[in-house]
């Protein structure tokens, strides 16, 4: 009574296999996790730094502007009427605003949050879950 074909994997065994897959793919989760964590850690830490330095050099700057205008108008109203030393001054600090405010948002925009790490990790997984899968399966 030999006619039973050996090579055909039992119930068991298949399910044995597919928790044995399963447990890998949750163990991939838990590291995809981590990895996805550290690089967002990671990749927003700059952007934290960069935007506190510019919340704090734009009050420096409000601050000192306010005393450095009010100088450079007084300055300039013995010369010419109040009103247009106030104008010309205030277009200065603006222009110079505008600048700085330039340069910042540049900076921030330069900055990728995109998790480029666990994407590539991600597909390399999910390529090594179906090969398990198939492999396991056959």
């Amino acid at each position: 009574m030999s006619d039973r074909d050996t090579s055909v994997t039992s119930p068991t065994s298949v399910v044995t296999d597919v928790g044995d897959v399963a447990k890998d793919a949750w163990h991939l989760i838990q590291q995809e996790y981590a990895l996805a964590r550290q690089e967002t850690i990671e990749t927003i830490t700059p952007a934290v730094r960069s935007l506190a330095l510019l919340v704090g050099g734009s009050l420096l700057l409000i601050l000192g502007g306010v005393y450095v205008l009010q100088s450079v108008v007084r300055l300039l109203a013995t010369r010419i009427p109040s009103w247009l030393a106030s104008l010309l001054s205030g277009a200065a600090f603006a222009a110079g605003g505008a600048v700085l405010m330039g340069l910042g948002q540049r900076q921030l925009q330069q900055l990728s949050f995109i998790p480029q790490k666990t994407i590539n990790s991600l597909k390399e997984d999910t390529e090594w879950l179906v090969h398990q899968i198939k492999s396991r399966l056959t």
